[in-house]
């Protein structure tokens, strides 16, 4: 089995770019509610998160839908669901304990003068359960799962699709042939994805639904090499269209008015214009990101750690930044930096640690044959 180096690729630059874009809603008061706010509300930090926000969870399920498909290749469907446990379900309830409480800590402090120390936002953090408002945002340091909805939502998704999976397996399977399904066909695939968001709460702009017909998407044509081959042969056309896409809505709507409830999941723009960067990035992705070294090979390794540790190391540092005295664009290249770096200092500690290693999904060292 050939392994798609792409995929490792763009699941870890992903991860990287919610740096910049997290620390962007930092800078969107105004437009979004978030843990810590600068005074100074930016329209380019605006554009940054419409820019980037309507494909980038989409991608990372169709990624995990397309890498299911390998996973099953060599793993029976017993420990498939295993792994999810152990790779999904013990990092959520980890980060759960240890991430949210500090980014509930800095947002107590942040909106509501909390003076009082970590054990007491601690303990408001848990107590809090009972209040939860629908949906939780956990912005002033109530109860939330925060950035973990993620992982959350991928291990329900994964359980469910197992069974869609298994099931198909025992039928006729798809109605249609995947390795003919055309680009016009996989662009109008954004009219299911944009109907599902009308079921149910949306996080991130699409419902669950939404992000469960984006992994079976993964798994059952994404997956596909004639797929993939047609996806990089249009992913020109496409990254322009994408971009056309991009620059008209924020043109037509007035970005600096205000105008974000455009770019919202009932919304068939924001959807489409999400989908198109998904088949975009795909296609790009296999023409140019097919490469592997020890440094795609470590980031690959980092990218779900990372994730899980990132949001409580970003808010920490953005709260005492935003009350320096200094140019705007200058905290916001203060929180990147610095959120990356002690990010990746917390993730070297962690996986030096086998106790800690396996509740942050850290795999661990290979052994030697």
């Amino acid at each position: 089995m050939v392994r798609l180096h792409y995929i490792d690729n763009l699941r870890w630059i992903v991860i990287l770019l919610l740096f910049p874009i997290h620390t962007a809603i930092v800078f969107c008061a105004g437009w979004y509610g978030y843990y810590v706010l600068s005074d100074y509300p930016s329209p380019a930090a605006h554009g940054l998160m419409v820019t980037i926000e309507p494909w980038i969870m989409p991608l990372l399920f169709c990624i995990a839908g397309l890498s299911t498909k390998f996973a099953l290749q060599t793993r029976s469907p017993d420990v498939y669901l295993k792994e999810r446990v152990t790779k999904l379900l013990v990092p959520f309830l980890a980060g759960l304990v240890f991430v949210c409480p500090v980014i509930a800590y800095y947002a107590l402090k942040f909106h509501t003068g909390y003076t009082g120390n970590f054990a007491g936002a601690f303990v408001h953090f848990f107590s809090s359960i009972h209040g939860l408002q629908d949906p939780p945002s956990g912005i002033t340091g109530d109860f939330s799962v925060d950035h973990l909805w993620f992982l959350l939502f991928l291990f329900i998704i994964s359980v469910l699709a197992l069974g869609v999976i298994l099931l198909g397996q025992r039928t006729a399977g798809l109605p249609l042939n995947p390795d003919r399904v055309n680009l016009l066909v996989l662009g109008l695939l954004f009219v299911p994805l944009w109907l599902l968001n009308f079921a149910g709460t949306s996080v991130a702009g699409y419902s669950l639904l939404s992000y469960f017909a984006m992994f079976l998407i993964g798994y059952y044509l994404f997956s596909r090499d004639l797929v993939q081959a047609r996806l990089e042969k249009y992913w020109a056309v496409l990254l322009a269209a994408w971009i056309l896409l991009t620059i008209g809505v924020l043109w037509t709507y007035g970005l600096t008015l205000g105008h974000y409830e455009v770019f919202w999941g009932q919304s068939p723009l924001y959807v489409v214009t999400g989908w198109t960067g998904v088949l975009a990035l795909m296609g790009a992705g296999r023409h140019l990101l097919d490469i592997s070294n020890n440094f795609t090979a470590y980031m690959g390794a980092a990218a779900y750690p990372v994730y899980i540790i990132h949001e409580a190391v970003l808010v920490a540092i953005a709260y005492y930044v935003v009350m320096l005295a200094i140019p705007p664009a200058l905290q916001y290249a203060v929180i990147v930096i610095f959120s990356v770096l002690l990010t990746f200092a917390c993730y070297e500690i962690l996986r030096r640690i086998p106790g800690v290693r396996v509740l942050f999904g850290i795999a661990g060292p290979a052994r030697k044959t």
